[in-house]
């Protein structure tokens, strides 16, 4: 298969070796007078509600017009609360930016930086787990597998309610429930909800990922747009979260955060969807806060970040904030008027031979720093399309002091190996590829020989094509297109891997042997490639090297059950030929 791709809690402790550090903002120039303002109307709720939308732009519900007609629930939530125009998330991929709001820590810290690839560490202390200790009743309702409780962010939920594996899969191969199923599941638990207990209730909705297929009465809503007709459809299911909210009495005494993990660029850039670069469109999100007393009115206009969701909401629940966040309570007096804010994107690295990506947004500007780095002005170039980097200096060695700053904060430390284990076993159930060791990633700022996310964008646009291709059972009109992106990038792990399995598919295992076995020179060995490599040496007649192949696979995923089937060929082949 091809893909982009809760123990020893020690009660009332803090982040184990992050102790210590301040909660401070990721940048200081002096208290806000923002917060001053509104930290008057921040008096103490009892419950919590936050609602995550799967790639959401932020101009998608901005609160104009265009934005009133495609999503007014949504809108209707931003006029009686807090607007904050300014958002960001620290990931343009689900599970980083997911862990980020949960711990209130950038992916560097802990330690999940692509999808499907890791579990958050034991050692972290999710908000839900700071909630339950204080005796709050915490349930989930995730919409899609890159969330399963696998990858360990069910910490502290006593009811983690996600997909079933043999509910709908999209072209990703992801599996997903629609906005109404996990509606109707979050709507079920908050009426048989212990009232006894105060609450805190996530909320994912998945809708607006590619592929976008809305019904017919939202695609109409959105004006016949694809994607804007998914967030019409999850504005729906929105509503009908606020309307059982309403049913349970509790509105009145709860917080409601409403935002997205990331966005989605649709074709800016040259990026069709999101995960690869850090411009606006994929990493500023839309965020509302309602809660009793806010003011109807704009919120703050300083740059925030998804990090800042775990002390603001313990901030408006009265309870005290853990030492060793790079979050801020953006009600706190003591918040930062001015402060810079990190975001990252490994997967150009880990997954297309590129450069590692990160970024720095003050209100200086946004920089971007890869093996060639960039630099656009905030707001003048609200398109990103001059990139100044060559005349402010001083502005990109400010913000590289303060990319620096942060990676030497200390991480969380990696799981053991027997919860390594059980992350592989896991992964292969679900369908993910095993890899044999622990991908490292070098610093953000480390000397990168790899070409830079905005040379190598145009790889995207054809991949995600050949992707469709393949999905759709074309394989022979897949293979010249990432044919031609390994030709041109022979570090493309993705399209090499989906060059391999085309081959296959076509019966020409003989040119795919070479493509896979230059994958397992190229990156991180995974049990997915030995496994093709065993079918490849399966089918022209080599029995003993497919089962050496198959064994590796098996070594690196035990539980994957088509190595087992793939095995019994080969063995069968093998008595064959005695």
């Amino acid at each position: 298969m091809l893909l982009p791709m809760e123990s020893g809690k020690r009660v009332g402790r803090s982040h184990g070796i992050l102790a210590g550090l301040a909660c401070a903002a990721l940048a200081a120039c002096g208290p806000s007078q923002e917060g001053d303002a509104f930290a008057e109307h921040a008096a103490p709720v009892r419950n919590a509600v936050l609602v995550t939308l799967d790639t959401t732009r932020a101009d998608v519900l901005s609160g104009d017009e265009a934005s009133r007609r495609i999503a007014p629930n949504i809108a209707a939530l931003a006029d009686s609360g807090l607007r904050f125009p300014r958002a960001y998330t620290t990931a343009p991929l689900t599970l980083p930016a997911h862990a980020s709001l949960l711990t209130g820590l950038v992916p560097p810290r802990h330690g999940l930086r692509d999808n499907s690839l890791a579990a958050l560490p034991g050692e972290a202390d999710t908000l839900a787990e700071v909630l339950q200790r204080a005796g709050f009743q915490t349930a989930a309702f995730v919409s899609c597998v890159v969330l399963d409780r696998t990858f360990g962010l069910d910490q502290g939920f006593e009811l983690y309610d996600e997909p079933d594996l043999v509910e709908h899969a999209d072209e990703s191969g992801y599996v997903e429930r629609a906005s109404a199923a996990t509606l109707a599941a979050a709507s079920a638990w908050l009426e048989a909800r212990d009232e006894s207990r105060p609450f805190f209730l996530w909320v994912h909705f998945y809708d607006p990922h590619l592929p976008y297929r809305s019904a017919p009465e939202f695609l109409a809503q959105a004006g016949g747009d694809a994607y804007r007709g998914e967030v019409a459809e999850v504005d729906r299911a929105v509503g009908g979260l606020l309307e059982a909210l309403e049913r349970s009495d509790a509105a009145d005494e709860t917080l409601v955060v409403l935002t997205a993990d990331h966005g989605e660029s649709l074709g800016e850039h040259g990026e069709p969807t999101h995960g690869a670069l850090c411009y606006e469109a994929a990493v500023r999100v839309p965020l509302l806060l309602r809660f009793p007393g806010a003011p109807p009115r704009p919120g703050p206009t300083r740059i925030v970040s998804l990090v800042d969701l775990f002390p603001t909401v313990l901030g408006r629940l009265g309870l005290p904030v853990p030492d060793g966040l790079d979050g801020v309570d953006l009600f706190s007096p003591a918040a930062p008027a001015d402060r810079g804010v990190y975001f990252e994107s490994q997967s150009g690295f880990l997954n297309y031979g590129w450069s590692p990506l990160a970024g720095w947004l003050d209100g200086r500007g946004k920089y971007l720093h890869s093996s060639q780095p960039e630099f656009y002005a905030e707001p003048g170039d609200p398109e990103e399309d001059d990139d100044l980097a060559r005349s402010h200096v001083q502005e990109c060695e400010s913000a590289r002091a303060h990319l620096a700053e942060l990676l030497a904060r200390p991480a969380l430390p990696p799981d053991d190996s027997r919860q390594k284990r059980s992350l592989e076993a896991e992964l292969a159930v679900l369908g993910y590829a095993s890899f044999g060791d622990d991908v490292v990633f070098p610093s953000p700022l480390a000397p990168s020989d790899r070409p830079a996310p905005r040379e190598r964008a145009h790889e995207l646009g054809p991949l995600l094509h050949a992707h469709a291709l393949f999905s759709s059972r074309h394989f022979a009109e897949c293979v010249p297109l990432v044919e031609a992106i390994v030709r041109e990038n022979p570090r493309n792990l993705l399209a090499r891997d989906l060059l391999g399995v085309a081959l296959m598919q076509t019966d020409r295992f003989a040119e795919a042997e070479p493509v896979l076995r230059e994958r397992l020179l190229q990156g991180p060995e995974r049990a997915d490639t030995h496994l093709n490599l065993g079918l490849c040496r399966l089918e022209l007649g080599d029995p003993d090297g497919a089962l050496a192949e198959l064994g590796r696979a098996l070594e690196l995923a035990p539980e994957h059950a088509e190595i087992y089937s793939a095995m019994e060929r080969a063995r069968e082949a093998q008595q064959k030929r005695r």
